[in-house]
Formats: structure tokens, C-alpha cells, sequence
């Protein structure tokens, strides 16, 4: 695989959701501990991570009577926040609000200094994210039977890009190549937005992208989409078909965001904090925003994000085995 510019997860939603984001600190001044709490997001501010925190967090606070502030703690690629919250007290204060990259990271990236599953304790999945196959305009290939024919015929004449180390662009990538029994180049990005220009330019040919920051260059005709990577085709690109209909059932990669606390933290705290976080999800305003970009809000409980989280890693530690990625 080549790297192009590193491993720090950026995605490019500049789409307007600060308008819907209301201010972050409620008037009450009230969490588990009777003290505020900060939401560390590990990713700059402006991606999708980002935006949709903002968008959920002053609605849950609110809803628990308390006072969520946003702390963004960026870098190695989502670790550096993850490892401030897995250190914290499990006292409601620190919560983490991060994505599925986490459940990858242990098997493509060194030195993770912690353990998903020992060292956190799940609260909320939050939002849905599907990501679609776009390509440039100058590809031969028109749709997806044409593409997976020229794929299996010409491999070396196709360029992946991803957005970085363990996305679901990546995995899903690596996953189709073992399908088809071949292997292209590969570029890591640093986010989506780098990508999207070289694929846009035509210095990549093809990108596993979240549906949001596709969408307006796919209907402005600047990229093709040639699938979905969900279960069912999306509202918004209703005539791209889904991996599933172009032959692999198995083929289902969607990215998500989630609220975790500390390992400890107290079930009645998780079981309100869960409810609330639910709740500020499924607001129309904030629903109807996240329909507009793709993504789907979610209403899980707290288990049901443990199944998912145990459920992805088991998957996740095969495919990157079977694609024999290195961890860098």
C-alpha cells in the first residue's frame, strides 16, 4: 500500500450542520458526580465524528439535566483522545464520542495503548454512516458489472484511495480485492477531503467514500457512483445498486459514531445517558439534517452497542488477516 499523507482521519462535511448545532452548555450544571462533563471527540473539528457531536450532544445534556462540553483531542488517529477517556474516573465527567475505526485500529496500527472492550464502557451508537464506490469521470468503466470486469481483467490499472489507517474505506477495499482475487494500488490519505480532490483530478481512480461529502459531487457529475456499501440503496442516490445486488451478500460496510464512558462507569448513569442520547438523535431538526447527508440516526441500547462493537472486531480481525495488512 502507498501512503500518501498519514494516518489522522479527517472527513470533509462542511455541509452547514453548525447551524443546527445548538450551544453546548445547558443552564442546569448537573452529571453523574453532580459535575459538568466533557465529550472528547479525538478528531479535529469539522468532520463528520465532529459535526455529528455537535449536533447530538447539547440535546442529550439537556435531556439529562446537564452540561456537555466538547473537547476536541486529535491525533494518531483517534487514539490520543480515546486513551484520555479510558484513563478517566468512571464518574460521568469524560465521555468519548468516536466512531467504528476504533474496533480496527488494534489490528493495522501499533501500539494501541488500550483495549476497546476492557477499557471502555459502550453507552450509544449514535448515527449511521454509509459509504458508497465513486470513481472519476474519466473511467472507462460505466457501472458496476463494467468495473468488477475490468477490475478482474486489469487490476494494476485501477488506484484505491482511503481516508485513512482502518476506516471502512480501507476495509472495504481490502475486502473486495479478496473477493475478486486481485490487488491494486492503495493510497492513504490524510481525510476524506484530500481524497476526494485527487479522485475529482483523476490522480486516483476510485474511493470507498462516506456518503455525505459524495453526494453533491456525485449529482454535480464531477464523480460516478458505481454502489452502496449498506444493506439496502440509499434515499438520497436511489438508483445506485448496493454490493449485495452486484453479487456479495456478505458485503455490508457501514461506518457509525458512538458515546462511551470509562470501563466502571454506573449502569443507572449509562441507562439514562443512554436514553438521552437516543433521544436528541431522533429529534426531527437533527434526523431530518442526517437524512439530508446520508446518514441515519440511530436508537440502540447500550447492550445492543456491545453486540456491535464485539461483533465488528471479530470481522474486522479477520478481513485485515486474510487481506494481510501490516500494522504500521
Amino acid at each position: 500500500m502507498v501512503d500518501a499523507a498519514g494516518l489522522t482521519r479527517r472527513a470533509s462535511l462542511a455541509l452547514g450542520l453548525g447551524a443546527l448545532a445548538a450551544p453546548l452548555l445547558s443552564r442546569a450544571s448537573f452529571a453523574q458526580g453532580g459535575r459538568n462533563a466533557r465529550l472528547v471527540v479525538p478528531y479535529p473539528p469539522g468532520g463528520t465524528t465532529d459535526l455529528t457531536a455537535r449536533l447530538i450532544a447539547p440535546r442529550a445534556a439537556e435531556a439529562l439535566g446537564s452540561a456537555w462540553v466538547i473537547e476536541n483531542r486529535s491525533g494518531a488517529n483517534g487514539v490520543v483522545g480515546a486513551e484520555l477517556v479510558a484513563r478517566s474516573a468512571p464518574d460521568g465527567t469524560t465521555l468519548l464520542y468516536s466512531n467504528e475505526v476504533l474496533t480496527v485500529l488494534p489490528f493495522v496500527q501499533r501500539n494501541v495503548p488500550f483495549d476497546l472492550q476492557a477499557d471502555f464502557t459502550p453507552v450509544a451508537r449514535t448515527v449511521s454512516i454509509p459509504y458508497v464506490l465513486v470513481g472519476g469521470t474519466g473511467l472507462a468503466p460505466r457501472d458496476m458489472a463494467a468495473l468488477l470486469a475490468g477490475l478482474r481483467a486489469t487490476p494494476e490499472q485501477f488506484s484505491f484511495a482511503g481516508s485513512s489507517l482502518g476506516s471502512v474505506g480501507q476495509l472495504a477495499t481490502a475486502a473486495l480485492w479478496q473477493k475478486l482475487g486481485v490487488e491494486s494500488t492503495f493510497v492513504s490519505y490524510r481525510g476524506t477531503g484530500p481524497a476526494m480532490n485527487d479522485l475529482v483530478s483523476g490522480a486516483v481512480s476510485l474511493f470507498f467514500a462516506p456518503l455525505g461529502p459524495a453526494i453533491p459531487l456525485v449529482r454535480d457529475g464531477r464523480l460516478r457512483a458505481y454502489c452502496v456499501t449498506s444493506a439496502a440503496r440509499q434515499r438520497v442516490l436511489p438508483d445506485v445498486p448496493t454490493l449485495v445486488e452486484a453479487g456479495f451478500a456478505d458485503m455490508v460496510y457501514e461506518g457509525w459514531t458512538g458515546v462511551w464512558g470509562p470501563q466502571g462507569l454506573d449502569a443507572a448513569f449509562v441507562t439514562r445517558a443512554n436514553a438521552a442520547v437516543n433521544q436528541a438523535a431522533a429529534e426531527p431538526a437533527v434526523a431530518a439534517r442526517m437524512a439530508d447527508l446520508g446518514l441515519t440516526a440511530l436508537a440502540e441500547s447500550a447492550s445492543r452497542f456491545a453486540e456491535v462493537i464485539a461483533a465488528e472486531i471479530a470481522r474486522n480481525r479477520a478481513l485485515v488477516a486474510a487481506a494481510r495488512i501490516q500494522p504500521q
